[in-house]
């Protein structure tokens, strides 16, 4: 089985409710009734084809891209550990 490269794109709707309308264009990972708003997973290679279905949509106010896949999320021990100096010695200086 081959995995498909997926690119998460953020839905922001007039009504939290229509958002199972939105299950045909990819897989919906979380729904916010609160601040309306859908994030869910399409194919990387349909994503700009995917965001322009579904903007053309009556409930749907904005679609973007995530950040999430630009965002670092690797961390080594040594920036650690300097992010650890860095706040004791904020700490260090409030005092």
């Amino acid at each position: 089985m081959e995995l498909m490269a997926r690119q998460e794109i953020i839905i922001w709707l007039t009504n939290g409710r229509l958002c199972k309308k939105l299950r045909r264009f990819g897989t919906i990972i979380y729904v916010s009734f609160k601040m309306k708003y859908v994030i869910m997973y399409v194919n990387s290679a349909q994503a700009e084809e995917k965001m322009a279905q579904i903007a053309q949509l009556d409930f749907v106010k904005d679609v973007e891209l995530s950040p999430r896949k630009d965002l670092k999320t690797d961390y080594s021990e040594e920036q650690i550990a300097n992010l650890h100096n860095i706040s004791n010695m904020e700490n260090h200086q409030c005092e």
